[in-house]
């Protein structure tokens, strides 16, 4: 969400001031964690820290530094259910608003969005004066997808809902050619020209969606040892097995392989089967 939050705080800051909200600390029961961001113009409210009465403070907090001029405010919201708290979740949300405007904050948040649609991770207290120590900004993972079939075309279609950089591999050309695939980086050619999606200091998913027993064979020898977040790739248990007794010795480094791929929800069109695999890889991030 970062990379698409600080290209719209750059878009913004063009018509003038903005509030960045920041989720920095929490404790307990809370609808959204730390990173968690929001923008608040004096017109328009984008993303979110988790809605309800807690982000209504928030507005009202970002307005106030918009009319006043102060730089930067520290927000607890109280979420226990006592008198006066925001909600009953039973938590508690910390959050540093900043206050951004003029040239200098533009070029920052141009520079920071820049950086991270190049793969960069960013430290937001260094690149952005007043905003929480130690707190970063990461660019969006990378999603590679390897096989253009029908299930690749319905993950893409769900994945752009997301905040994924998406990647699709198909040895075959044609198959890329799909409207399906218009809005994502495309890679024809043999196997070999996967190590060109590791090119980038993006965190990498990998799913397997191949047509055939032999192109996730010639996948996995490309992709065993590379450093993957996430590996899952799709077939039957017996499919699975086979390729498995194909690598050889080279299995022995895919122990991190998720096969079959995707949460077990009894998906059987490529709509659910896209569902299963994006839950799985929400639940990956998350630890």
């Amino acid at each position: 969400m970062d990379e698409r939050l600080f290209a719209r705080l750059a878009r913004l800051l063009e018509d003038g001031p903005c509030v960045l909200a920041s989720v920095i600390q929490t404790r307990g029961a809370t609808p959204r964690k730390s990173g968690s961001r929001m923008l608040i113009s004096a017109a328009h409210a984008e993303f979110s820290i988790g809605g309800g009465a807690a982000e209504a403070r928030v507005l009202v907090a970002a307005r106030d530094l918009l009319q006043t001029g102060a730089e930067r405010r520290q927000l607890d919201i109280d979420l226990s259910g006592r008198a006066g708290a925001a909600g009953i979740c039973g938590g508690l949300m910390q959050l540093a608003l900043r206050r951004w405007h003029g040239p200098e904050d533009l070029a920052r948040a141009q520079t920071i969005a820049a950086q991270l649609a190049a793969g960069q991770r960013v430290q937001l207290s260094e690149s952005a004066p007043g905003m929480p120590s130690g707190g970063w900004a990461l660019p969006n993972p990378r999603l590679l997808i390897v096989g253009a079939g029908h299930c690749a075309a319905a993950l893409c279609d769900l994945a752009a809902h997301l905040d994924y950089d998406v990647w699709v591999h198909d040895a075959r050309a044609d198959m890329l050619a799909a409207p399906e695939f218009a809005r994502v980086s495309r890679i024809s050619g043999p196997s070999d020209e996967l190590v060109r999606a590791f090119d980038s200091g993006r965190t990498l998913l990998v799913v397997l969606l191949n047509r055939d027993f032999t192109q996730d064979v010639a996948a996995l020898r490309v992709l065993a040892g590379q450093p993957c977040r996430y590996l899952g790739m799709m077939g039957s248990q017996r499919r699975i097995v086979e390729v498995r007794a194909a690598l050889g010795a080279q299995s022995e480094r895919l122990s991190a392989l998720t096969a079959p791929v995707g949460l077990e929800i009894g998906a059987h069109t490529p709509h659910e089967i896209a569902v299963s695999i994006l839950a799985q890889l929400i639940q990956t991030l998350q630890h």
